[in-house]
C-alpha cells in the first residue's frame, strides 16, 4: 500500500516537472520571438531612416549683391521654378553692395539648414571665412560670377576683363565703321567690386586701342538703372557733341538709352551698349534706337546649368569644379537667335 502511494507520487512529481519544463520552453520561444520581432521593427525603422533621408526637402540658398539687377532676376526666377519642380524651396537675399549683410546672410542660411548656398560675391575676399564655416557645417557651395574663391564647391564663372574688351571692341567697330573713327565717348561704369573693376578697365582700354581717333570725355559711376539715367543726362548736357555712350552693365545702358532719348539725341549714330543680355536688353536692342549691343553670357542657360550643378552637389554626384560662360555680342545682326532662347 505504501509502496503503491509512493509510486503515485513519483509520477504526479515527473508529470508536474515536465509540464514545468515545456512551460519554460515556450516561455524561451516566446522571447525569441519578442527579439526577433523587436529586430524587424528595428530594421524598418532603420529602412524608413534611409527612404526619409532620400526623400529630404531641397532647400537652396543664394546671395546677390544687387537684388534690382535684370540679371539676377531672370535667374532668380528661373531657378525658383525649377526647384520648386523637386518640391524645394530657394531663399534669396540681397546684399545691395553691403558685405556685411552678405556674411550676415550666408550665417542665416547655414543656421536654416539650407543644403546648397550660390553666391555671387561683392567681395571675395571678405566672404573667405564664412564660407569655410558653412563647408565644415556641411553645405556645400557654388560661386557664380567669381573665379577667384576658397572654399567653394563648385565655380560656375565669366571673364570679366574678356566683358570689358569685348565691349569696348564693339564700341569702336561702330566708332570706325559709322562715325568715321573720330567721337567723343562716355563711359558708364562702376567699380564696386573687383569684377566690376576689371570690366571697367578693359572696356576703356579695348576702346582706346581699336578707336585711337576716338576722344573718351567723359567717365562716371552709377549703381542702378536710376543712377545711370541721371549721369547720362548730365554728361550729354555737358558734352554736346557725345555720340557714344559705353557701359558695362544692360541696367547702365537702358538707363543711358531713356536719357538719349528723352533730349531727342537717339538718331542713327548714336551708340549705347551693355553686358548681361538681359531680356530687357535683347528686347530694346530688337526695337532699334541708340542702345546697340548687349552681351550674352549663356545667359538663358544659367538657371538650368545652377541647378543641375545643385543636384549632383545635393547627391554627391561628381561635378566640374569650374565652369566658364562662353560670351557672345548680340546686336541687330544675329538678335533674333537670342530671342528665340
Amino acid at each position: 500500500m505504501k509502496r503503491k502511494a509512493l509510486q503515485t507520487i513519483l509520477v504526479s512529481v515527473l508529470a508536474v516537472t515536465l509540464l514545468l519544463m515545456a512551460a519554460a520552453c515556450g516561455n524561451g520561444n516566446s522571447a525569441s520571438g519578442d527579439k526577433n520581432s523587436s529586430n524587424a521593427s528595428t530594421n524598418n525603422t532603420s529602412g524608413n531612416g534611409e527612404e526619409a533621408a532620400k526623400h529630404t526637402k531641397l532647400k537652396v540658398g543664394m546671395t546677390i549683391p544687387d537684388s534690382t539687377h535684370p540679371f539676377f532676376i531672370f535667374v532668380i526666377n528661373g531657378l525658383k521654378k525649377l526647384i520648386e519642380q523637386e518640391n524645394g524651396e530657394l531663399i534669396v537675399t540681397g546684399a545691395n553692395g553691403d558685405v556685411n549683410k552678405q556674411i550676415n546672410d550666408i550665417e542665416n542660411m547655414v543656421a536654416a539648414k539650407v543644403q546648397v548656398i550660390v553666391v555671387n560675391a561683392i567681395e571675395s575676399k571678405s566672404l573667405e571665412a564664412v564660407l569655410k564655416k558653412a563647408q565644415q557645417a556641411g553645405v556645400k557651395i557654388i560661386a557664380a560670377g567669381n573665379d577667384d574663391m576658397p572654399y567653394v564647391d563648385v565655380t560656375q564663372t565669366i571673364s570679366h576683363k574678356q566683358i570689358g574688351t569685348l565691349s569696348g571692341e564693339n564700341a569702336a567697330k561702330w566708332i570706325n565703321e559709322k562715325l568715321g573713327g573720330k567721337a567723343e565717348v562716355g563711359l558708364i561704369v562702376s567699380t564696386n567690386n573687383q569684377s566690376l573693376t576689371d570690366r571697367a578697365v578693359a572696356l576703356e582700354e579695348a576702346i582706346k586701342k581699336n578707336a585711337p581717333g576716338a576722344k573718351i570725355v567723359v567717365k562716371q559711376e552709377a549703381k542702378s538703372q536710376a543712377e545711370a539715367q541721371a549721369v547720362a543726362e548730365n554728361m550729354l548736357t555737358a558734352n554736346p557733341n557725345l555720340q557714344v555712350i559705353a557701359t558695362t552693365s544692360d541696367p547702365y545702358g537702358l538707363g543711358a538709352y531713356e536719357a538719349v532719348k528723352a533730349a531727342g539725341r537717339s538718331n542713327d549714330t548714336f551708340f549705347i551698349n551693355g553686358t548681361d543680355g538681359t531680356p530687357e536688353g535683347l528686347a530694346k536692342i530688337k526695337e532699334g534706337g541708340a542702345f546697340r549691343a548687349t552681351l550674352d553670357m549663356e545667359t538663358a542657360k544659367t538657371p538650368q546649368t545652377t541647378m543641375n550643378n545643385i543636384l549632383k552637389l545635393v547627391k554627391g554626384e561628381p561635378v566640374e569644379k569650374l565652369q566658364f560662360s562662353k560670351l557672345t555680342i548680340v546686336d541687330a545682326s544675329n538678335i533674333d537667335q537670342f530671342l528665340k532662347k
